[in-house]
C-alpha cells in the first residue's frame, strides 16, 4: 500500500510531509541504501528546491529503487549527469532499448566533457548496457503465445495454486522432501509422478542456490543428493525447476549472467550424462523483473508461469497460457510488440472470439499442487493438511471452510486491483481512491486470514 500511496500523492500533487528528519539525515540514508526511509524527506527538499540538480538526482533515484519509476522520470529529468543512468533504466524498463542506449550514450559523452575526463562508465553502466543489448535481442524473437486467465496472489507458497495433472508431477514445499534435503525453506520443489525422483535448490558452500536432485531406492529409502550441474546458475541462483514427463527436458530459473533482470526462466536438456548449457527463453516470459516457476502440463494443455513485473507488492501474477509444441515467434515488426512482450494485457494475445473456458474448467478439474483431492494445503504446527476430513475437530473444518472463502476473496481482490493499477499507470489518475480502498480491502482480508489461522491451531491443538 506504501509505494501506490506515494505514487497517488505525487500525480496529485499534494505535499508529502517530513517524518522528523534532518536533510543530512535523509542523505546518510540515501547513501546507505535506505531509499524508502530517506524518500519523504528528499521529495520535499526537491519539490522546495527545483533547480537542485543534486536533489532531484536524489529523490529520483529513491523514486526508482523503491519501484517507482513513472514517478522517479521528472526528477531525475532535472537531475546530474548520473541521472541519465536512472533514465536508462526507465526506458530499459518499458522495453524502450533504442532510447535506454541514447541516455548512457549521453551519459557518457557529457562524462567526458566533464572535470571527471579520465573517469570510465561504473560497472553499473556495463553491467546495464548488456542487459540492454539482451533485451533489444530478445525483442526479435517474442514467441506468439496465448495467455488464457492472469491471477494475483500472495507470494508465500503460490505454487500451490498451480493445478497440474498427476501425469505431470507435483510441485511441493520443502517438507515433502526426503529427510535431510537441506532444501531452501521458501522455495518449491518439484517430485515426479511416481515420487521417485525429487528436484530442488540447496546452499552450496558460497550460499548460492544450486538445483540438487536425489532419487528414491528399491528399499524406499533416497540416495545422496547429487548436484545437477555446476552450470546452471550462471553465477547467480538456480531455483524453481520443472522437469517436463520426458524425463529430459528440465524448466528452472536463474539470476544469473545472462538474465535480463532478476529471475529468468531458463530450459536445459539432459544427453543421458548431464545436463546441456542452458538456454533464457526469452519474451514474453521473462522481464526485467524477476519470473519464474514455469511449468507445462501436457494432459491438460496448459502452461503456467508466475512473474512480479505488474509489481503488486506483497503478491505476483500468475499467467496461464496455452502451450505450443514448436515456437512460433511474432514479425518483428509487428505492431505494438512491446505491449505483447510485457503483456500489458492478456487478452490481446488471444484471438477474437476464442472461449477458453474450457480449457481453464480443465485445469480447475485438477487438485493443486499435482494432487487430484488436494483443494487446498496448510500447516498447523508440524503437520500438514490437504482435506477437510484431515482436521481432528468439527471446529477445524469449520475454521478452515471460512479460510478458504477468505483466501478466495483476496484473490479476486488483488486481481482487481491489478486492474485498477495498470489503469491508473496509463493515465486514469481519477482511480486513486479505488486503489486504495481496495488495498484496504485487500490488508483486512489478509488479517483476517491470520486471526482465522490462529485461530485454527488453537482448535488443533
Amino acid at each position: 500500500m506504501k509505494r501506490f500511496f506515494i505514487a497517488i500523492l505525487l500525480a496529485a500533487g499534494a505535499t508529502i510531509g517530513l517524518n522528523a528528519q534532518t536533510l543530512a539525515e535523509a542523505e546518510s540514508l540515501f547513501e546507505q541504501g535506505e531509499y524508502a526511509e530517506a524518500l519523504p524527506t528528499l521529495l520535499e527538499e526537491a519539490k522546495a528546491k527545483p533547480r537542485n540538480a543534486a536533489l532531484q538526482h536524489k529523490a529520483g533515484t529513491a523514486l526508482l529503487r523503491t519501484g517507482h519509476p513513472a514517478e522517479a522520470r521528472p526528477y531525475l529529468a532535472k537531475g546530474t549527469n548520473d541521472s541519465r543512468i536512472g533514465l536508462a533504466e526507465i526506458a530499459f524498463l518499458e522495453y524502450d532499448f533504442d532510447g535506454a542506449d541514447e541516455h548512457l550514450d549521453d551519459y557518457e559523452s557529457r562524462l567526458k566533457r566533464g572535470r571527471r575526463k579520465a573517469a570510465e562508465p561504473s560497472p553499473e553502466v556495463e553491467s546495464l548496457r548488456e542487459r540492454i543489448e539482451r533485451g533489444r535481442n530478445m525483442m526479435e524473437r517474442v514467441e506468439q503465445l496465448t495467455v488464457i486467465d492472469s491471477t494475483a496472489i500472495g507470494r508465500d507458497d503460490f505454487f500451490r495454486i498451480y493445478r497440474l495433472s498427476k501425469a505431470a508431477g507435483r510441485i511441493a514445499g520443502a517438507e515433502s522432501l526426503p529427510q535431510g534435503a537441506h532444501a531452501i525453506a521458501d522455495l518449491p520443489a518439484f517430485i515426479t509422478e511416481d515420487g521417485h525422483t525429487a528436484i530442488w535448490s540447496a546452499a552450496d558452500e558460497n550460499e548460492n542456490y544450486t538445483l540438487t536432485q536425489s532419487t528414491r531406492l528399491d528399499d524406499g529409502s533416497w540416495d545422496e543428493p547429487q548436484l545437477l550441474g555446476e552450470g546452471l546458475g550462471e553465477g547467480g541462483d538456480a531455483a524453481y525447476p520443472f522437469l517436463m514427463s520426458d524425463g529430459v527436458t528440465l524448466y528452472f530459473a536463474n539470476d544469473g549472467e545472462n538474465s535480463l533482470g532478476g529471475y529468468d526462466i531458463f530450459m536445459t536438456r539432459n544427453n543421458g550424462e548431464e545436463y546441456l548449457q542452458p538456454q533464457n527463453i526469452g519474451m514474453p516470459y521473462n522481464s526485467p523483473y524477476d519470473d519464474y516457476m514455469l511449468a507445462i502440463d501436457e494432459e491438460s494443455g496448459i502452461g503456467w508461469w508466475a512473474t512480479d513485473r505488474n509489481r503488486l507488492g506483497d503478491s505476483i501474477t500468475i499467467y496461464r497460457f496455452i502451450p505450443r509444441e514448436m515456437r512460433v515467434n511474432y514479425p518483428a515488426d509487428t505492431a505494438g510488440l512491446a505491449r505483447l512482450a510485457i503483456i500489458s494485457d492478456f487478452r490481446a494475445t488471444q484471438q477474437p472470439g476464442a472461449d477458453y473456458s474450457g480449457l481453464l474448467a480443465r485445469a480447475s478439474d485438477n487438485g493443486g499442487s499435482g494432487s487430484p483431492t488436494a483443494a487446498f494445503t496448510i500447516a498447523i504446527g508440524s503437520k500438514i493438511y490437504h482435506d477437510l476430513n484431515d482436521f481432528r475437530t468439527s471446529r477445524g473444518r469449520t475454521l478452515m471452510t471460512q479460510i478458504i472463502g477468505t483466501r478466495h476473496k483476496l484473490d479476486r481482490t488483488l486481481t482487481d486491483l491489478e486492474a485498477l493499477r495498470r489503469r491508473y499507470a496509463t493515465g486514469e489518475k481519477t482511480l486513486s481512491r479505488q486503489i486504495l480502498d481496495s488495498e484496504a480491502t485487500a490488508g483486512s482480508l489478509r488479517r483476517e486470514i491470520r486471526h482465522l489461522t490462529d485461530q485454527l491451531a488453537e482448535a488443533e491443538k
